[in-house]
């Protein structure tokens, strides 16, 4: 925890005598102090980002329920602990209702400096421990970012792709999934999964994978293996999203006729529906041994002419729209 002289408290209450009392309270302790008198006051200096918020519930213009509620709602101001102090509301309804409303704690008038004090050191070694475990988090998630990037990285120089392709996917991906309308949870699932959908072409020999639209009999069951390939790696690791089946689902069609299951529709996840639109963009537009990459317009006809067969028609009217907008770029 930081040093008490550099802890900053915000003290909202409009009675004078108390906001003076308090305030003293908390210099002797060392700390900081700030003052407001009303709520609007409150959530206007919250902005400062004060450690901590002792905050009085009978306010002139709108009680302290409500200001820590629009606290809480805030991002900017949610991590900040609120401590409900009261004169007035002293019963245990009250006390409830301040606590289910987003408070952190709730004393009462009057109160003993010592209990006050401790309240609020208890209260701030909550909101460092909550904190470190936001940066842990925070670090976990950067690591995962870089391992899939090297794995991407890596896939791109196993198979005939152009540089960039991986990251062109997941631009277009991340696009298309905000355009469709899903949630930030599944946009950041996508996310992974466009980094390393492909994986499992690292097992398929090199020579298969230089002109796979020509695959006939063995060589083509061979290349259809890859996404159970990729489906069996990423299996193994508990993410919160369905990263290998989003993987094993990808080079399914709407209208079942994909691999390697040829499951259909709703049947086949949305993110992997996604996924199967954009890296069809991606592909349609790439150098390949068999032909030259087709201009954005013709590749868009391409996936148009399939939505609704090989294509969801949701997720290719997405991408056709953004395409032509260059609303990913």
């Amino acid at each position: 925890m930081p040093d008490n002289r550099k802890i900053t408290i915000l003290h909202v209450d409009d009675n004078e005598t108390t906001l003076y009392t308090i305030g003293r309270i908390l210099k002797q302790a060392g700390y900081e102090v700030t003052g407001a008198a009303t709520g609007a006051d409150a959530l206007q200096k919250a902005k400062e980002q004060p450690d901590l918020i002792v905050l009085d519930v009978n306010l002139p213009d709108f009680n302290g329920f409500e200001v820590c509620k629009k606290l809480k709602a805030d991002p900017a101001t949610a991590h900040i602990p609120v401590l409900h102090l009261s004169a007035t509301y002293l019963d245990d309804l009250s006390k409830v209702e301040g606590l289910e409303g987003g408070a952190d704690g709730y004393l009462t008038h009057p109160v003993e400096p010592l209990v006050l004090i401790a309240t609020i050191k208890s209260l701030l070694r909550i909101r460092e421990a909550e904190k470190a475990l936001r940066e842990s988090h925070a670090k976990v998630e950067r690591n995962l970012k870089r391992t899939i990037d090297v794995i991407s990285e890596t896939i791109e120089m196993k198979g005939a792709y152009t540089p960039g392709h991986h990251q062109r996917v997941i631009k277009l991906a991340v696009a298309v999934a905000r355009r469709m309308g899903l949630t930030d949870f599944q946009i950041q699932g996508i996310e992974l999964a466009a980094a390393v959908y492909d994986i499992g072409l690292l097992n398929i020999p090199a020579d298969i994978l230089r002109d796979t639209e020509r695959l006939t009999g063995v060589r083509r069951e061979l290349y259809h293996t890859y996404p159970l390939i990729g489906h069996d790696l990423f299996r193994k690791i508990d993410f919160p999203w369905p990263i290998a089946d989003i993987i094993y689902q990808h080079r399914e069609c709407f209208d079942g006729s994909g691999f390697p299951r040829g499951i259909k529709r709703e049947a086949i996840l949305i993110e992997a529906r996604i996924l199967a639109v954009v890296d069809a963009f991606e592909d349609l537009t790439s150098h390949k041994v068999s032909r030259p990459p087709l201009t954005r317009d013709k590749a868009l006809e391409v996936i148009s002419n399939n939505s609704g067969s090989m294509y969801d028609p949701d997720a290719a009217d997405a991408c056709q729209r953004l395409v032509h907008e260059k609303g990913y770029e």
